[in-house]
């Protein structure tokens, strides 16, 4: 093993100035485990970290190596480690928590006022080599294709996203079906929803919703979703899941609640959302924020549903090498790939 790696740095606090370049192999504590990456994922927070918006710039330090969603081998693990053997196939809880503060004593550690994330506040995983705290490592099964392994974490979202209210039997709205709206589609269906409403403007995304288990797919560009949503149901749905984080999406899914409707949002609009509160407060609804991923419950329920034969395969719409990062970055950016994944 040399002692240098490949890996794509944010250099510079700007747009754009990432690099494909070599940086010293990451060292790793007693606690923690050094990981070969085998696969990693793009998501939408690489390419607000390209584009240097308002989000990134309040996160991250550069320079810093990039990247969040993987799977790998552990080739090493530090003096403290029992948990986890050299050889595992893990993903990785991004999320690297305090474990001291009333939020994590309280169960609560995936909103963790200290949190720091993997890819944002420390160095990620667009590269060969990523050390990270055993505990945040999650062991798949050797047999588990890398590819799935990467996008367990956003599918972790998905997961967390649509059980956080009982679906079954229930008329569900998945709003926004990028990759992990896609996902949360599979997972309503495979959790028994009644009937599943996608909302999708994009052509490519609203046909893998359908592929997906979506039983329709709404384009707002096209018909009014209140009135349509309203005609195809007794009273509206009964569960929205939210991942749009558009303002009048959000506003328009809130409309086709039914009373006593249960949200789960996961989107994050970047101004105020202006509605009814009054007719909100009247007929009941509820409005649940969902940050990443119960730890780890999530993670459990997620490999369970992997078990139980929920198939993420078409998710995976784009394989590219390492050194293609930016093809990648724009393939996200566009809406033209649902999930690519990056080789090293």
């Amino acid at each position: 093993m040399t002692q240098m790696m490949k890996c794509v740095v944010k250099e510079r606090p700007e747009v754009g100035a990432l690099v494909l370049t070599e940086r010293p192999i990451p060292t790793y504590g007693a606690n923690d485990i050094l990981v070969k990456v085998k696969a990693a994922a793009v998501c939408g927070t690489d390419v607000h970290i390209m584009e240097w918006n308002d989000w990134s710039q309040k996160r991250i330090t550069p320079p810093t190596i990039i990247g969040h969603e993987f799977a790998g081998e552990v080739i090493a693990v530090g003096d403290n480690v029992t948990t986890i053997k050299i050889g595992d196939l893990i993903s990785a809880e991004t999320h690297i928590v305090c474990n001291s503060c009333i939020l994590c004593h309280n169960g609560y550690e995936h909103v963790c006022a200290n949190t720091k994330t993997i890819g944002v506040a420390r160095d990620g995983c667009f590269a060969e080599y990523i050390a990270i705290p055993a505990e945040n490592a999650v062991v798949y099964d050797p047999s588990t294709p890398v590819e799935i392994v990467s996008i367990m974490e956003p599918f972790g979202v998905a997961v967390h996203a649509a059980m956080e209210f009982p679906v079954a039997g229930k008329i569900v709205m998945v709003n926004g079906c990028g990759p992990i709206g896609v996902m949360a589609v599979a997972v309503a269906k495979k959790c028994g929803a009644a009937k599943v409403f996608a909302v999708e403007i994009n052509k490519q995304r609203a046909e893998l919703a359908l592929k997906m288990g979506a039983d329709e797919v709404l384009n707002p560009m096209e018909v009014d979703v209140v009135q349509a949503i309203k005609e195809k149901t007794p009273h509206g749905v009964e569960i929205v899941i939210e991942f749009t984080g558009n303002t009048r999406a959000i506003k328009t899914a809130i409309e086709c609640m039914a009373p006593e409707g249960k949200m789960a949002a996961a989107g994050l609009p970047n101004g105020s959302v202006d509605f009814d509160f009054s007719e909100f407060v009247y007929s009941g609804k509820v409005i649940k924020g969902i940050a990443g991923r119960l730890m780890y419950k999530t993670w459990e329920d997620a490999k369970g549903l992997i078990a139980g034969g929920l198939d993420l395969s078409p998710i995976v719409t784009h394989t590219l090498p390492l050194e293609e990062f930016e093809e990648g970055l724009r393939l996200m950016k566009s809406g033209e790939c649902c999930k690519t994944i990056l080789i090293p």
